[in-house]
């Protein structure tokens, strides 16, 4: 895929830290909003300084709460990744390490804690790699991942249109009582199917269409809030799972790599009675769990992430090491891929190793593993308590077949597929990844696509 997220300096956009710097009491933060948006690079959009999408709620959004500059994902897969969100664990704790795979059976959810203080709980989700039976679900009252059906039979996926009418229908239902709604689009996530009229105003672009279309539904959603009165005490945290690499270090999508074109995602939270600004400090969607529970008035668990209550009202986080992970390449025989990043500098696990200066090499493109050794080894040693092995798939055919048709190879599962007795690094195998990716995905509403 060509790159097409056209981007300016962060100060010409900066929307967020226009807005005058306010502190007030403020109603007490009852309600919780969580959206999630699948596969959305963060310089992709407006409020991260790109020119070539129009996104109005998420520049309302971004305008009126607070956006953080550098918020990274752990895993560049949806499960994975939404499992840390939901837990404040990390994969290699959550143990959904893979689409395919389920959360561990002690793994809590935010959900589950916000319902054991009495919240009402809900989900609408898109896509069928979050169905509630993979432990996401845990937690909530009501969890809509019905997909439906097409002419050729279940549905992968459903478009956000029908999930906004879900979590819609479910928000009708709420008056006095404390809640917490999560609602998961997936529509940019290929293959895509824009709808009107998004793919006129993006001919050729169908992926900036979706993204417009999400955003659209998002609009929906925080005027549906606003019309019941719920927005003055509600919190919204609006998250990508992870981004998408358009050719970046040869990927075309997502998955294999770990570089900051799949790892850096939008983090904009709105908060009754918190100040609009921006954040520079690193975080990461482990922190997102610890920040609701605290935002809500609950005692904090013993989990991976962090609160950035702080961040939030003007403070900074200490210094910390952030960690992520790609286990896909290992179901293909070649090595996993696991990063540390500290403030500055990011280290990547692979047969030849990466380190990188993200501050002054944002893209990724100058190894100094051999300039840098000392740095390297300092991160390398925080990665020796990350086992590499993901769990087995407890998926049957016909779910592996419909996790085929969103683009996932889904043959051998990642702790049976044949090793070497040194792994092949993946950077040697990426446009074999390609293929395989574009192979799998080609059924018919793909083919026209392309």
């Amino acid at each position: 895929m060509k790159r097409v997220c056209l981007v300016v300096a962060p100060f010409v956009i900066a929307l967020a830290a226009l807005a005058p710097w306010r502190r007030s009491a403020g109603p007490a933060t009852t309600g919780l909003v969580i959206v999630t948006l699948d596969t959305t690079r963060a310089d992709c959009l407006p409020a991260y300084g790109s020119r070539a999408v129009e996104t109005p709620a998420l520049d309302s959004l971004a305008a009126t709460g607070v956006v953080f500059d550098s918020a990274t994902t752990v895993a560049p897969l949806t499960l994975p990744a939404h499992a840390t969100l939901m837990t404040g664990l990390y994969p290699v704790h959550h143990g959904a390490r893979e689409n395919d795979q389920s959360l561990a059976a002690g793994a809590t959810t935010l959900a589950s804690v916000l319902r054991g203080d009495g919240f009402r709980t809900a989900a609408s989700v898109g896509s069928m790699i979050l169905l509630a039976d993979r432990g996401i679900g845990r937690g909530f009252d009501t969890y809509r991942d019905d997909m439906g059906r097409s002419s050729e039979g279940l549905r992968a996926r459903r478009p956000g249109n029908e999930v906004v009418d879900d979590a819609i229908g479910w928000l009708n239902t709420v008056t006095s009582e404390r809640f917490f709604l999560w609602v998961h689009l997936y529509d940019a996530h290929q293959p895509y199917h824009p709808s009107e009229p998004f793919a006129s105003r993006y001919p050729g672009m169908p992926y900036l269409a979706e993204i417009a279309f999400a955003d659209a539904q998002i609009g929906r959603l925080v005027r549906a809030l606003e019309a019941r009165g719920l927005a003055r005490r509600t919190a919204v945290i609006v998250a990508a799972d992870h981004g998408e690499a358009m050719g970046d270090h040869g990927e075309e999508a997502h998955g294999l790599f770990v570089y900051d074109s799949v790892l850096h995602v939008p983090l904009i939270v709105r908060v009754p009675g918190i100040a609009a600004r921006r954040v520079a400090d690193r975080v990461s969607l482990v922190d997102v769990m610890p920040t609701a529970l605290e935002l809500l008035g609950l005692p904090p668990r013993a989990i991976d992430g962090v609160s950035l209550r702080g961040p939030l009202t003007g403070g900074h986080l200490g210094a910390r090491t952030l960690y992520a992970e790609s286990m896909y390449p290992l179901r293909f025989g070649w090595s996993a891929l696991r990063s540390a990043r500290d403030a500055r500098f990011k280290f990547i696990d692979a047969p030849r190793p990466e380190l990188y200066d993200t501050d002054a090499d944002p893209g990724e493109r100058r190894n100094l593993v051999e300039a840098r050794p000392a740095v390297a080894r300092a991160l390398a040693a925080t990665l020796a308590v990350a086992p590499t092995r993901a769990a087995e798939s407890p998926l049957d055919d016909a779910a592996r077949a419909r996790l085929a048709s969103l683009g996932y190879v889904s043959g051998t599962t990642s702790t049976q597929a044949p090793r070497p007795p040194v792994a092949p690094d993946p950077k040697d195998h990426v446009n074999e990844y390609n293929e395989k990716m574009r192979r799998s995905a080609c059924h018919p509403a793909c083919k026209e696509q392309r």
